[in-house]
């Protein structure tokens, strides 16, 4: 019975030198810097940020990163079209804009679901300021008013979303 209690004997001559091996073991492990390296790095951040002005904070934890997300989210919620004017009488009426005037290769942005009337109430400002005889299209091919904008880019202008705006001669 007493020896089932007792340590063999080998393991007995083993134990002071597993002791002195585990105070061997390093205190500092070969990729110990790179830790200590990000940390410090981490805390010259923060430090530089706590006292840096504050404009320049605000400028980083509001500005840019609302300016990059409104950014992507009008890239992923809207389609960009070019709008050009062929004929000089058909251009929006800019009597009422003190500095700006018509130009041509102007941004709009619309969501999937518009259509080109949408579009033509966008350039005119209002449905009512739209003039009778004017159409819309690309390379050649004119759209109905009632066609889905972006299937119609698609599909007539090569997926090149610049759009003329002309006067139909056969309806003044």
């Amino acid at each position: 019975l007493s020896r089932l209690v007792q340590p063999p004997r080998g393991l007995v001559a083993l134990q002071p030198l597993l002791c002195t091996m585990a105070s061997a073991l390093p205190k500092r492990w070969a990729w110990t810097f790179l830790k200590e390296g990000i940390s410090f790095r981490a805390g010259r951040l923060y430090e530089t940020f706590w006292n840096s002005q504050s404009n320049v904070k605000y400028t980083v934890l509001f500005l840019y990163p609302g300016a990059l997300f409104w950014v992507r989210w009008r890239a992923e919620t809207q389609y960009k079209y070019n709008i050009f004017i062929a004929d000089k009488s058909v251009e929006p009426d800019n009597s009422q804009n003190l500095w700006s005037t018509w130009k041509n290769g102007s941004t709009f942005y619309f969501p999937a679901m518009a259509t080109v009337k949408d579009l033509k109430d966008a350039v005119y400002d209002s449905a009512d300021k739209v003039p009778k005889a004017v159409r819309a299209g690309c390379y050649g091919r004119m759209m109905e008013d009632s066609d889905n904008l972006a299937l119609a880019v698609r599909t007539f202008c090569k997926r090149d979303p610049k759009i003329v705006l002309w006067e139909e001669e056969t309806e003044k």
